[in-house]
């Protein structure tokens, strides 16, 4: 049975997440900026009560993005560091996946194909369409994309679930909410949904090298403001 440590922090949640002997073990706290002085502590913690090492698990999965610059590169230091260290492999899922399949998972939507909308500061925000796969994983439906709220488009005719704190922080975003047949605002990326994803992802597939964990932030220019017009 796979045994599998998950870190987020591509928002403003510090998130982590230890599955071993088939429960999952959660550590979640909404902490802007305090990232690198929460994440150490919170994994030695989980380990502790799962009174297992680091070494004798069998992959680290981590949230790539797209998301924060600083938190994004504090999380996947931090993971690297981590996998070097014990000779772990490593598992990179979606963000925006992970926050689409929190959405899935409130078992609201029946099904639904979800809109994903995350606040990416500079008037932009962070976006991807997913459907809900026969068992439960979301399935991308697109690509993932940075652009200004009224870019963002919903994934079909037809009911969606709306997912993510962007649409609540633009006016622009409003109707798509409205229009929502299911409306989760409140939906981000957490460790516990990298540890389905990943999960997942491994029955079909091997886990990187520690040095292939790197972070997508979708922005090439991630220290600068979009142009205007």
């Amino acid at each position: 049975m796979t045994r599998l440590l998950a870190v987020e922090t591509s928002a403003e949640a510090c998130s982590v997440a230890l599955h071993c002997r088939g429960e999952t073990r959660i550590y979640f706290e909404h902490a802007p900026m305090r990232h690198a002085e929460l994440l150490l502590p919170a994994v030695k913690m989980l380990l502790e009560q799962e009174g297992v090492k680091l070494n004798q698990l069998d992959a680290i999965a981590f949230g790539r993005g797209p998301g924060s610059f600083t938190s994004l590169r504090i999380g996947i230091g931090v993971v690297q560091g981590l996998a070097w260290g014990a000779g772990l492999p490593v598992v990179p899922v979606s963000s925006l996946a992970a926050a689409a399949q929190d959405a899935c998972d409130a078992k609201s939507g029946n099904g639904l194909p979800i809109c994903v909308a995350l606040d990416a500061r500079m008037n932009e925000v962070y976006t991807a369409n997913f459907r809900c796969g026969e068992n439960g994983i979301v399935i991308p439906d697109g690509e993932e994309r940075v652009c200004a709220p009224d870019r963002v488009s919903p994934p079909q005719a037809g009911p969606y679930i709306a997912a993510g704190n962007g649409f609540e922080r633009f006016t622009e975003l409003a109707p798509m909410a409205s229009a929502a047949a299911v409306y989760r605002p409140e939906a981000v990326p957490k460790a516990e949904t990298l540890c389905q994803l990943a999960l997942n992802w491994l029955t079909a597939n091997t886990p990187l090298p520690a040095g292939l964990a790197q972070p997508v932030y979708l922005r090439n220019k991630v220290a600068s403001k979009p142009a205007a017009g």
